[in-house]
């Protein structure tokens, strides 16, 4: 059992509830938006389709949101709940890989980098769009993974229950 650093609760408790939020968020707009086939003439019809395309929206912004409060925000406050430190993303990752919060550091460098073709790629080639966003389909199932992961590794902490709502 890990021992927790009672300062650092709030911080973590507030970050650990907005992720929970957005974790659930990405998962429903993920799950109506990807019932169908996204292929190259499929991001050809957005221009048409308003309603699709701010679906589509929806998912990029969902799934860069989580990836960002999980990656910028929770993990560094995770880490300092437990009393370690990191001064850089990479480290940050290293460690919570360790802890067996993350399958590989690396690979979340590369859900990471996916938002730059979600937000750039729409725009130039419907191959390359639909190619991210199947991608982030499958690196969003990731995402949510590692949020049961922390939620599972939370019980070792015997936080208190209504600090954390796991």
């Amino acid at each position: 059992m890990l021992n927790h650093v009672p300062e650092a609760l709030p911080a973590f408790a507030h970050t650990w509830r907005i992720v929970l939020k957005e974790a659930e968020l990405l998962r429903r707009t993920r799950d109506r938006l990807f019932q169908q086939t996204i292929d190259a003439a499929w991001v050809s019809t957005l221009d048409g389709n308003d309603a699709l395309g701010e679906q589509v929206e929806a998912f990029a912004a969902r799934y860069s949101r989580l990836q960002d409060t999980i990656g910028d925000k929770l993990l560094p406050r995770l880490l300092e709940l437990v009393g370690q430190h990191s001064r850089t993303l990479i480290d940050t990752l290293n460690q919570a890989e360790r802890l067996g919060l993350l399958p590989d550091a690396r690979e979340w460098l590369t859900w990471r980098n996916l938002r730059n073709s979600l937000i750039h790629e729409y725009v130039e080639d419907p191959r390359l769009f639909a190619d991210a966003l199947n991608a982030a389909n499958r690196f969003s199932s990731g995402l949510l993974a590692v949020v049961a992961a922390i939620a599972h590794w939370l019980e070792t902490l015997h936080l208190p229950p209504d600090v954390i709502d796991i």
